[in-house]
């Protein structure tokens, strides 16, 4: 079979046609969830947790305003870690927010899962886990991740109660 140029220019119109489209449903979806995510953090009472406040690897306060009138929340040190690492290296999967993605879960709801313990989110962290999707890689022998499992789970785990709602949280400053 030989192409000549008009064939190929038609070829390659046509994968980039369902590119394109593909892009745009997935871009979409996504939307959808976010804003989905937001509208049930937005109606979310500010102390909602299903945990324990003895208990809970984070401490959040909502409720304050910024000089352009945009309310933010201040998390703890720890938190705010976490949030920086989520966004850093699992948002590319695992969406802003950790709402999901076409090919990676909802983090949301998987750590809301009864099995999900801490035990386990450090065990699918330090070996990785294959989905019916995709496959999310080991991060054991990545330093940068490794040495934040337990930001990264209380950020997670704020996230999951409804104490911090999606957006970038300010870290808490320190008390004199």
């Amino acid at each position: 079979m030989h192409l000549d140029y008009r064939t190929s220019k038609r070829g390659l119109a046509g994968i980039i046609f369902l590119a394109v489209t593909f892009i745009t449903f997935a871009c979409a979806a996504d939307s959808t969830q976010n804003q989905q995510a937001a509208s049930s953090a937005a109606t979310a009472p500010e102390s909602a947790s299903n945990e324990n406040a003895a208990d809970a690897p984070y401490s959040v306060e909502c409720g304050q305003v910024n000089d352009a009138g945009e309310p933010f929340c201040y998390v703890d040190g720890n938190t705010y870690v976490g949030w920086r690492t989520f966004h850093g290296f699992c948002h590319r999967c695992h969406a802003q927010d950790a709402v999901g993605s076409t090919f990676a879960p909802n983090m949301l709801d998987r750590m809301n899962q009864s099995d999900m313990t801490r035990d386990l989110f450090v065990a699918r962290l330090n070996e990785g886990f294959t989905g019916q999707v995709g496959v999310m890689p080991p991060w054991k022998d990545d330093p940068n991740v490794r040495k934040r499992y337990n930001e990264l789970y209380a950020y997670l785990r704020a996230r999951v109660s409804g104490a911090l709602p999606p957006g970038r949280p300010k870290k808490k400053p320190k008390s004199n």
